[in-house]
């Protein structure tokens, strides 16, 4: 099934939508995938990112540089989705967009998809003073999580930024986080909360249920009763999305 088709009651409610996607454990993963799955509704998709991010293979990579120029920019729109960043930080690193570069992009765009933020490949993070937040145009956020959180330990192997992570929330390197717990950093003010407007839909998306189904479906069960916000389970990889009712 497509995630945007259970993400949204009807595929038209998706016009000018500014997504951000922030978390770990399958964010650009999950970018290309519904950027790809709305494309074949709109003509002009965009995905991007406010943060750093590696090369994807699955769509052409274009620069802002290029967006800036008129006369360049209704070719670009040739690709769709059209996936544009900053520029070249290194052979295999990109630097993401500023907010006003973003919502020029979405400006030009039938809707938006971006990044947040990075967690180094890791399931769950804590987050810096200095990690990009949602901005306020932004429409909707969807919080990813890895699966394989649930039982993980707070000893950096599994948790992105491990020591900032056990001094906020109080735990040591041997903590083994449960669904409860996870949940709580998850719908914190003081968790990723901090990073999303109040005005922007949320949604939670438990990535990684081909690997640990169990786990991700108490995850997102939890996850969907204490937030009361639109919950979902799945592996993007394999292509399974299922909401929690």
């Amino acid at each position: 099934m497509n995630f945007s088709k259970i993400l949204f009651q009807n595929v038209a409610e998706a016009e000018k939508s500014c997504i951000g996607i922030l978390g770990g454990g399958g964010k650009t993963a999950l970018l290309h995938t519904l950027g790809e799955e709305l494309a074949q509704s709109y003509p002009r998709v965009t995905l991007s990112s406010l943060t750093k991010a590696g090369i994807s293979s699955m769509h052409d990579l274009h620069f802002y540089t290029e967006f800036e120029d008129e006369e360049q920019r209704e070719a670009l729109f040739s690709s769709n989705p059209l996936y544009i960043m900053g520029e070249r930080e290194h052979e295999k690193k990109l630097l993401g967009l500023n907010e006003e570069q973003l919502q020029a992009l979405f400006d030009a765009s039938d809707l938006t998809l971006f990044e947040c933020d990075g967690a180094r490949k890791r399931p769950i993070k804590a987050h810096q003073p200095f990690d990009p937040v949602v901005p306020h145009f932004a429409t909707h956020a969807i919080i990813v999580v890895g699966a394989d959180a649930v039982g993980a330990k707070v000893d950096g192997k599994l948790v992105h930024r491990p020591e900032l992570f056990r001094e906020l929330w109080d735990v040591n390197a041997n903590f083994s986080l449960d669904p409860i717990f996870i949940t709580k950093v998850l719908t914190s003010e003081y968790g990723y909360l901090q990073k999303v407007p109040k005005t922007a839909k949320l949604s939670y998306f438990v990535n990684k249920s081909d690997v640990h189904p169990k786990e991700a479906v108490e995850l997102a069960k939890t996850l969907n009763r204490l937030s009361n916000s639109p919950t979902f389970y799945g592996s993007i990889e394999k292509g399974i999305f299922e909401k929690v009712h």
